[in-house]
């Protein structure tokens, strides 16, 4: 059984995307001295633009709710 078999279903699904997704990089960490660790930096580094992604969106949501909320209550405060 392979160890990746033994991995937690819930996490096995995101482990499959990482080893895919960072697997696109071969080229760059077959020529590693370490391809092993070049690939888990590769990894790293797909997940931390992942969450920078994450938080320009979550940041960009933010600002347009509170804009719209801004709005709302000008709005609400000219009827009176």
């Amino acid at each position: 059984m392979d160890w990746r078999e033994k991995v937690d279903p819930l996490l096995r699904q995101h482990l499959e995307k990482q080893i895919k997704e960072s697997f696109k990089q071969k080229e760059a960490f077959s020529s590693s001295k370490k391809p092993d660790i070049s690939q888990l930096w590769i990894a790293i580094a797909l997940l931390s633009k992942e969450n920078f992604d994450l938080k320009l969106k979550i940041k960009y949501l933010e600002s347009f709710i509170k804009e719209n909320v801004q709005v709302k209550k000008s709005r609400n405060l000219s009827k009176y």
